[in-house]
């Protein structure tokens, strides 16, 4: 184990434990290290916002490490809370089911049901995809800033043939995903790959998540679309409720 790590972990530790702020002298003695190396190993603390300096000689535990572990417990929740809807529409579909999160112009796939058929849109647990050519990308963008959307398409690459590259063109499509509550990928990622996808909100009435339908672009027509969409907007909302999301705050999410 490297070394300097280990020590940087028991300080944050010991002063996440400890009741009151602690300094570098009693940081070094419980920690049976030099004071030196305590005060270097604070210095990268506090830079990274792990630990903040008080108002005297003293450090604390800021709770950054709390956001991280409240992100992580969200994620737990949600899956457990998205599983059965997520069941439901591989029933009703059986195509691929996903559930995602959005971060930093990335889709990160949380769960997943597998098709039942054997030609699948591939996707891979835990993988990312750019945002705004997937279908739960796109959907949780929907409600993101333009601002905030105009910053993620100056990266923006074209993926193939049908990736949307005019930033304007797609905050047309954001506005119409919005109205309708699930937005679509025609082949933007994957030329042979279509999706749909609903948000999914919180108790705050955000968009933290979104699910998603996908399978390969011969076997999801326009007349499948139409039909499971409702479904698909249904278990997004359904959920929604589930995680403390009120039917009013819900209904806004289609303004």
């Amino acid at each position: 184990m490297d070394s300097t790590v280990v020590k940087a972990f028991s300080l944050l530790e010991l002063l996440a434990k400890s009741d009151e702020p602690l300094g570098v002298t009693d940081l070094a003695g419980r920690l049976d290290l030099g004071k030196s190396n305590v005060h270097r190993l604070l210095q990268t603390l506090v830079a990274l916002n792990y630990v903040q300096k008080t108002d005297g000689a003293g450090y604390i535990a800021t709770l950054r490490m709390w956001e991280f572990g409240s992100s992580i417990v969200s994620r737990i929740v949600l899956r457990d809370v998205a599983q059965p809807h997520m069941r439901r529409l591989s029933t009703l579909t059986k195509e691929a089911v996903h559930l995602s999160q959005y971060e930093h112009g990335e889709v990160i796939y949380l769960d997943k049901i597998e098709s039942k058929e054997p030609v699948r849109a591939y996707t891979q647990l835990g993988g990312r995809a750019p945002a705004y050519c997937t279908a739960t990308g796109k959907i949780i963008m929907a409600y993101l800033s333009e601002t905030e959307i105009r910053q993620v398409y100056e990266t923006v690459q074209k993926c193939t043939p049908n990736t949307v590259t005019d930033v304007d063109a797609f905050l047309a499509q954001c506005a119409e995903a919005r109205h309708r509550r699930y937005a679509l990928n025609t082949g933007e990622w994957r030329s042979d790959v279509i999706g749909l996808a609903s948000p999914i909100a919180d108790r705050s009435g955000a968009v933290v998540s979104a699910i998603g339908i996908s399978a390969p672009a011969g076997r999801l027509g326009a007349d499948d679309i139409e039909r499971y969409a409702p479904e698909l907007v249904d278990a997004g909302r359904d959920i929604s409720r589930q995680l403390g999301c009120a039917t009013e705050l819900w209904e806004r999410l289609g303004v």
